[in-house]
Protein backbone atom coordinates (compact mmCIF):
# COMPACT_ATOMS: atom_id res chain seq x y z
CA UNK A 1 0.00 0.00 0.00
CA UNK A 2 1.26 3.22 -0.85
CA UNK A 3 2.22 5.25 2.46
CA UNK A 4 3.66 2.26 3.96
CA UNK A 5 6.93 1.62 2.50
CA UNK A 6 10.40 2.91 2.33
CA UNK A 7 13.21 2.20 0.10
CA UNK A 8 16.23 2.28 1.57
CA UNK A 9 19.96 2.92 -0.79
CA UNK A 10 23.11 2.56 0.92
CA UNK A 11 26.37 3.11 -1.40
CA UNK A 12 29.46 4.89 -1.36
CA UNK A 13 28.16 7.37 -3.63
CA UNK A 14 31.66 8.60 -4.77
CA UNK A 15 30.09 10.30 -6.84
CA UNK A 16 26.55 9.71 -6.96
CA UNK A 17 25.01 9.74 -10.42
CA UNK A 18 22.50 9.92 -12.99
CA UNK A 19 22.25 6.27 -13.09
CA UNK A 20 21.51 5.83 -9.04
CA UNK A 21 19.13 8.40 -9.39
CA UNK A 22 17.45 6.78 -12.61
CA UNK A 23 17.34 3.60 -10.78
CA UNK A 24 15.63 4.69 -7.80
CA UNK A 25 13.45 6.70 -9.54
CA UNK A 26 12.10 3.38 -11.23
CA UNK A 27 12.03 1.21 -7.90
CA UNK A 28 10.51 3.81 -6.31
CA UNK A 29 7.71 4.49 -9.06
CA UNK A 30 7.50 0.19 -9.58
CA UNK A 31 7.05 -0.33 -6.08
CA UNK A 32 4.86 2.34 -4.97
CA UNK A 33 6.89 3.66 -2.12
CA UNK A 34 6.39 6.33 -0.11
CA UNK A 35 10.21 7.96 -0.01
CA UNK A 36 13.50 6.50 -0.75
CA UNK A 37 16.24 6.90 1.84
CA UNK A 38 19.75 7.38 0.25
CA UNK A 39 22.37 6.98 2.85
CA UNK A 40 26.08 7.65 2.15
CA UNK A 41 28.39 4.95 3.78
CA UNK A 42 31.07 6.29 6.36
CA UNK A 43 33.65 3.77 5.63
CA UNK A 44 32.12 1.37 3.87
CA UNK A 45 33.10 -2.47 4.59
CA UNK A 46 34.07 -3.78 1.11
CA UNK A 47 35.96 -1.02 0.20
CA UNK A 48 38.35 -0.91 3.53
CA UNK A 49 41.99 0.64 2.46
CA UNK A 50 40.55 2.23 -0.50
CA UNK A 51 40.67 5.82 -1.43
CA UNK A 52 37.32 8.03 -1.96
CA UNK A 53 36.41 11.52 -1.08
CA UNK A 54 35.72 12.68 2.48
CA UNK A 55 32.06 11.59 4.06
CA UNK A 56 30.67 14.51 3.94
CA UNK A 57 31.37 15.56 0.58
CA UNK A 58 29.62 12.23 -0.37
CA UNK A 59 27.08 13.17 1.59
CA UNK A 60 27.06 16.88 0.27
CA UNK A 61 26.63 15.42 -3.24
CA UNK A 62 23.64 13.58 -2.62
CA UNK A 63 21.84 16.17 -1.03
CA UNK A 64 22.55 18.23 -4.06
CA UNK A 65 21.47 15.07 -6.22
CA UNK A 66 17.96 14.35 -5.14
CA UNK A 67 17.23 18.13 -3.60
CA UNK A 68 14.62 18.61 -6.69
CA UNK A 69 13.02 15.24 -5.83
CA UNK A 70 10.18 15.42 -3.32
CA UNK A 71 10.41 11.35 -2.61
CA UNK A 72 13.40 11.40 -2.29
CA UNK A 73 15.85 12.08 0.90
CA UNK A 74 19.22 11.38 2.59
CA UNK A 75 20.17 10.64 5.78
CA UNK A 76 23.61 10.83 7.49
CA UNK A 77 23.13 7.90 10.24
CA UNK A 78 26.23 6.23 8.97
CA UNK A 79 27.97 9.41 8.68
CA UNK A 80 26.90 9.61 12.79
CA UNK A 81 28.10 6.67 13.62
CA UNK A 82 31.36 6.62 12.27
CA UNK A 83 33.47 3.79 11.47
CA UNK A 84 32.77 0.61 9.30
CA UNK A 85 29.26 0.95 7.93
CA UNK A 86 27.99 -1.93 8.39
CA UNK A 87 24.27 -2.49 6.74
CA UNK A 88 22.86 -4.47 9.60
CA UNK A 89 23.50 -1.31 11.55
CA UNK A 90 21.42 0.73 9.33
CA UNK A 91 18.55 -1.59 9.09
CA UNK A 92 18.69 -2.33 12.85
CA UNK A 93 18.21 1.53 13.39
CA UNK A 94 15.55 2.16 10.55
CA UNK A 95 13.42 -0.23 11.83
CA UNK A 96 13.50 1.70 15.28
CA UNK A 97 12.61 5.02 13.52
CA UNK A 98 10.03 3.48 10.93
CA UNK A 99 8.33 0.72 13.10
CA UNK A 100 4.96 1.27 11.13
CA UNK A 101 7.02 0.88 7.49
CA UNK A 102 7.96 -1.59 5.31
CA UNK A 103 11.70 -1.69 4.69
CA UNK A 104 12.85 -2.59 1.38
CA UNK A 105 16.61 -2.44 0.49
CA UNK A 106 17.72 -1.76 -2.72
CA UNK A 107 20.83 -3.77 -4.11
CA UNK A 108 22.41 -4.50 -7.34
CA UNK A 109 22.12 -8.05 -8.89
CA UNK A 110 25.97 -8.57 -8.58
CA UNK A 111 24.83 -8.18 -4.75
CA UNK A 112 22.34 -11.27 -4.68
CA UNK A 113 24.94 -13.81 -4.89
CA UNK A 114 27.51 -12.14 -2.13
CA UNK A 115 24.14 -11.76 0.23
CA UNK A 116 25.42 -14.82 2.27
CA UNK A 117 28.77 -13.20 3.04
CA UNK A 118 27.21 -10.35 4.70
CA UNK A 119 27.25 -9.44 8.19
CA UNK A 120 24.19 -11.16 10.16
CA UNK A 121 22.54 -11.38 7.26
CA UNK A 122 19.80 -14.17 8.63
CA UNK A 123 18.87 -10.90 11.02
CA UNK A 124 18.41 -8.50 7.80
CA UNK A 125 16.50 -11.04 5.80
CA UNK A 126 13.96 -10.92 8.91
CA UNK A 127 13.54 -7.02 9.41
CA UNK A 128 13.57 -5.93 5.82
CA UNK A 129 12.71 -6.94 2.16
CA UNK A 130 15.91 -6.94 -0.57
CA UNK A 131 14.80 -5.03 -4.05
CA UNK A 132 17.44 -6.48 -6.47
CA UNK A 133 17.58 -4.39 -9.87
CA UNK A 134 18.19 -6.74 -12.31
CA UNK A 135 20.03 -6.99 -15.50
CA UNK A 136 21.45 -9.66 -18.26
CA UNK A 137 24.23 -11.61 -16.91
CA UNK A 138 23.21 -12.72 -13.19
CA UNK A 139 20.89 -15.18 -13.94
CA UNK A 140 22.64 -18.01 -11.44
CA UNK A 141 22.77 -15.32 -8.40
CA UNK A 142 19.64 -16.72 -7.07
CA UNK A 143 20.46 -20.44 -7.36
CA UNK A 144 23.58 -19.11 -5.46
CA UNK A 145 21.64 -17.48 -2.71
CA UNK A 146 19.63 -20.45 -2.49
CA UNK A 147 22.63 -22.76 -1.75
CA UNK A 148 24.16 -20.66 0.92
CA UNK A 149 20.54 -19.77 2.60
CA UNK A 150 18.36 -21.63 1.80
CA UNK A 151 14.89 -21.41 0.21
CA UNK A 152 13.40 -19.24 2.52
CA UNK A 153 15.66 -16.43 1.45
CA UNK A 154 14.54 -16.39 -2.03
CA UNK A 155 10.63 -14.70 -0.09
CA UNK A 156 12.61 -11.79 0.95
CA UNK A 157 14.32 -11.20 -2.29
CA UNK A 158 12.13 -9.33 -4.97
CA UNK A 159 14.32 -9.81 -8.62
CA UNK A 160 13.30 -6.26 -10.31
CA UNK A 161 13.63 -5.66 -14.13
CA UNK A 162 15.81 -2.34 -14.66
CA UNK A 163 16.34 -0.41 -17.42
CA UNK A 164 20.68 -0.67 -17.66
CA UNK A 165 21.82 2.68 -16.67
CA UNK A 166 25.65 2.34 -18.00
CA UNK A 167 27.10 4.62 -15.79
CA UNK A 168 29.40 4.26 -13.12
CA UNK A 169 30.98 6.33 -10.68
CA UNK A 170 34.65 4.67 -11.60
CA UNK A 171 33.93 5.89 -14.71
CA UNK A 172 33.09 9.43 -13.78
CA UNK A 173 36.34 9.73 -11.60
CA UNK A 174 38.40 8.85 -14.98
CA UNK A 175 36.52 11.48 -16.63
CA UNK A 176 37.44 13.88 -13.95
CA UNK A 177 41.06 13.36 -14.12
CA UNK A 178 40.42 13.38 -18.06
CA UNK A 179 39.30 16.98 -17.90
CA UNK A 180 36.15 15.46 -20.25
CA UNK A 181 32.87 16.72 -19.80
CA UNK A 182 30.52 15.37 -17.34
CA UNK A 183 27.30 16.50 -19.10
CA UNK A 184 24.50 12.95 -18.32
CA UNK A 185 26.35 11.84 -15.85
CA UNK A 186 25.71 13.71 -13.00
CA UNK A 187 23.17 16.67 -11.98
CA UNK A 188 24.78 20.09 -12.85
CA UNK A 189 24.62 20.96 -8.75
CA UNK A 190 27.03 17.87 -7.94
CA UNK A 191 29.38 19.09 -10.99
CA UNK A 192 29.91 21.73 -9.16
CA UNK A 193 30.51 20.79 -5.97
CA UNK A 194 33.26 18.75 -6.89
CA UNK A 195 35.40 21.76 -9.18
CA UNK A 196 34.71 23.79 -6.52
CA UNK A 197 35.62 21.72 -3.73
CA UNK A 198 38.52 20.08 -5.68
CA UNK A 199 37.54 16.92 -5.50
CA UNK A 200 39.32 13.27 -7.45
CA UNK A 201 42.28 15.22 -8.68
CA UNK A 202 40.97 18.17 -10.12
CA UNK A 203 42.01 21.43 -9.35
CA UNK A 204 39.33 24.16 -7.84
CA UNK A 205 38.46 26.30 -10.71
CA UNK A 206 39.30 23.78 -13.34
CA UNK A 207 36.05 23.32 -14.83
CA UNK A 208 36.03 24.63 -18.34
Amino acid sequence: MAGKSLGILGGTFDPIHMGHLRMAEHVFQSMDLEKIIFIPAYVPPHKLGQDFAPAQARYAMTELAVADNPHFIVSDMELKRSGVSYTIDTIRQLHKLYADKKLHFIIGADSVAQLHTWHNIEEMLELTRFVAVWRPGYEDAMDELVRHLGEGAKQRVLLLDTPVYDISSTEIRTRIRQGASLAGFVPKAVENYIYEHGLYGCKVGDKK
